[in-house]
């Protein structure tokens, strides 16, 4: 089903992840856009915390109201992070 075709609550409620190779990355689901840089991007999504790395990122594109994110760049890695974004791991290991 497109997102076109689905009402307030079901893409509330979806995530979803498309990459192209590794220079692209298409979400659903992305709640806001905490922080970002040209090296990270830190997201707040319906499953959680996502924090995607790389070089040359940029948003592409972002929608609040259908909850749609698009950034571009060299992508390193991307992964979900329980807990805050506020503190390194040292940090919360003292």
């Amino acid at each position: 089903m497109s997102i076109k075709g689905m009402d307030a609550m079901d893409i509330r409620q979806s995530h979803t992840v498309k990459m192209d190779g590794r220079k692209m990355i298409e979400l659903t689901g992305v709640m806001q856009v905490d922080r970002f840089d040209s090296t990270e991007f830190l997201l707040e999504t319906v499953m959680g915390k996502l924090k995607i790395r790389g070089t040359g990122l940029k948003m592409k594109h972002f929608d609040t109201g259908k909850k749609e994110a698009a950034i571009e760049g060299r992508i390193t890695a991307f992964m979900y992070v329980e807990g805050g974004f506020g503190k390194s791991f040292f940090k919360r290991s003292t």
